[in-house]
């Protein structure tokens, strides 16, 4: 088998709730994978993180087992693909097979970034960047045939969707972002295109959040300062990458109006607002997992699209076994 050493293991919304991968991402399996790297048990490696998957795609050196691997992973609850497998896996996940969203375009710009990563970090391999290379190929000419994206939702425009459904109008609502990563101006910028009565943005880094905020013509506070605007606020939605809780019931509750009612949307991973706000009678608390309940309009359709098409990645798998018999013929 020409790529035996290639694996894939992780997690995603497909076999774990919020919780087990709130656990998972707990656990530092980073750590794990980057210490197998300096001892040299792992060639190379390239890390997907999204809010919906946390995974890990490894060049095993050819004296290290992936039972050896096992071992010294020792997470429960982890799927683990090896070879042919784990490379099918990774054409499936690059093609939006194993999206909520089928066919979505963000995890191929997802799988870019995380392989672009690895290779300025110099963590990646030569076998791993063939293998990344035929499937973003392979995910561009999957999405031009099948047409897949046609009409497609994105996470932030459901996000939208989901808040809109739960509010009786945007217009006249203050609306709040922690974070400024990409999912959180992703939705900044459909947000921008609706009636709003303000925006407000804060991050841990106020530079990062001015930078933005000039982009998208929002007011920027401290972070120290997100408890007295979230008070002031109506709409709150936070996308953080803080590994705790950055909003408390204890901390919040003295600051909120009890006479006026809050929407609050968690999209982080591990959360970051505590579930236990969700008692208070004029707060509604959801998050990530709650977004997908909006989301089936098309999902007959796109199914339909991806049966019709699954061939591609037959084709472009023979077409990488052919790479590979071509660099042993040289080697």
């Amino acid at each position: 088998m020409y790529f035996k050493h290639f694996i894939v293991f992780g997690i995603s919304h497909k076999n774990l709730d919020l919780y087990q991968r709130e656990n998972f991402i707990q656990n530092d399996p980073t750590s794990v994978v980057e210490r197998l790297f300096k001892e040299k048990k792992i060639v190379g490696y390239v890390n997907l993180s999204t809010c919906l998957r946390v995974e890990y795609y490894l060049d095993l050196d050819k004296n290290y087992s992936v039972a050896d691997f096992q071992k010294d992973i020792g997470l429960k609850d982890i799927f683990i693909k090896q070879g042919h497998d784990a490379v099918n896996y990774l054409f499936r996940v690059t093609c939006g097979f194993e999206s909520v969203i089928k066919g979505e375009d963000q995890i191929l710009a997802q799988i870019k970034k995380a392989q672009l990563t690895s290779m300025e970090n110099k963590i990646s391999s030569s076998n791993i960047n063939v293998i990344f290379n035929k499937a973003i190929e392979l995910g561009k000419k999957f999405r031009n045939k099948s047409k897949i994206c046609h009409n497609a939702l994105s996470l932030e425009a459901i996000s939208l969707k989901f808040i809109k459904n739960r509010v009786s109008e945007l217009k006249d609502k203050k609306i709040l972002i922690l974070g400024v990563g990409d999912l959180a101006r992703d939705i900044m910028e459909l947000i921008t295109k609706e009636e709003y009565k303000s925006l407000t943005i804060t991050n841990r880094s106020y530079h990062k959040a001015l930078e933005v905020s000039n982009i998208y013509n929002a007011d920027v506070i401290s972070f120290e300062n997100k408890l007295e605007e979230v008070a002031k606020s109506d709409v709150i939605i936070s996308a953080t990458s803080a590994p705790h809780a950055i909003i408390k019931k204890e901390e919040i509750q003295p600051l909120l109006n009890k006479n006026k009612e809050y929407v609050f949307l968690d999209l982080a991973v591990p959360r970051d607002i505590e579930e236990e706000l969700n008692e208070l009678k004029n707060i509604n608390l959801y998050n990530i997992d709650d977004v997908w309940g909006v989301y089936y309009e098309n999902l007959e359709n796109r199914e339909n699209l991806l049966t019709k098409y699954e061939y591609m990645l037959g084709e472009q798998m023979i077409n990488l076994k052919k790479w590979f018999e071509y660099k042993e013929g040289i080697a």
